[in-house]
């Protein structure tokens, strides 16, 4: 009876769960941090993917209303009103539409579309040149997407651009992400690359940081840089 009964009284007080020691809590608790810390990388990287399909897809909308523009005009384009040789983020100045606002509202219904979610200043909140700005009488809107217009299409201003005229030069851009590198804080949408729609409404990407402005210039050679 006394072998049963001390095999009893050890397992009632001495077979109890061992508590953690320091080192296994902290080992534990870096293991859970360094998880954490993978799967935030794997989170934001796929945010900023889903931004960027989202500008891609952006770019295709426009083109197609583009084309629907054109098919209303006679194949003709609209330009940018304030410099139509130089490509242009403004859609609305001096109290009428510019560049890809001639869009709207007929052939693009939705003006979040001119916006790139990635865009870290131009929204349709921005305080300073956002939608609230449209239709007003003093007012400008930007957007995140520039319209070359003529420059490096049609030579003379007194031509009308068409759409027959773009299409003649399939590898060239048409339209992109609009990078300001020259202010005291880039307005780059993308860290490593910029959206680009071509001549034959191709939307791509190149592996290359550009910026426009403020000089003609300066939107010149980061064409040449982006054009095929």
């Amino acid at each position: 009876m006394s072998p049963r009964g001390g095999t009893g009284a050890r397992s009632r007080h001495g077979g109890g769960r061992r508590a953690f020691s320091i080192l296994e809590l902290l080992v534990t608790i870096g293991i859970i941090a360094l998880l954490t810390m993978l799967l935030l990388g794997v989170v934001m990287h796929a945010r900023h993917h889903a931004r960027d399909t989202r500008c891609k897809g952006n770019l295709s909308q426009l083109w197609k209303a583009v084309n629907y523009y054109a098919n209303a005009n006679n194949d003709l384009l609209f330009v940018n009103n304030a410099s139509p040789l130089q490509i242009s983020n403004v859609i609305y100045k001096n109290q009428a539409p510019s560049g890809w606002g001639h869009l709207y509202p007929r052939y693009l219904k939705e003006h979040r579309l001119f916006y790139c979610p990635a865009d870290p200043v131009r929204s349709v909140d921005w305080e300073t040149y956002g939608w609230h700005q449209w239709e007003t009488e003093e007012g400008e809107v930007q957007c995140s997407y520039g319209w070359r217009g003529r420059q490096g299409l049609v030579a003379d201003e007194a031509v009308a651009l068409s759409l027959s005229e773009v299409e003649r030069n399939p590898q060239k851009v048409v339209g992109c992400d609009f990078y300001e590198t020259h202010t005291p804080e880039w307005r780059v949408h993308h860290s490593k690359h910029i959206n680009v729609l071509r001549c034959n409404g191709g939307v791509s990407q190149v592996d290359a940081i550009v910026g426009f402005g403020p000089e003609v210039e300066d939107s010149q050679a980061a064409l040449d840089v982006l054009d095929r």
